[in-house]
């Protein structure tokens, strides 16, 4: 059995991303590092709709 939690996606990330050609990468590379910073011991899975799918890390 894994961890898991959903996390609501910021909406300023939206716009932070708005207009760039690789808009997906940078959002998901963003969402990453929030991930990380704001749920330390958590790391992101999948991105569904406003909600990171996030899953504990067990090092």
């Amino acid at each position: 059995m894994t961890d898991r939690m959903k996390v609501t996606i910021p909406h300023c990330y939206v716009w932070m991303t708005a207009g760039y050609p690789n808009r997906g990468a940078m959002f998901k590379s963003y969402l990453a590092g929030y991930v990380e910073h704001t749920h330390p011991g958590w790391y992101l899975v999948k991105i569904e709709g406003m909600k990171a799918i996030c899953e504990r890390r067990f090092d």
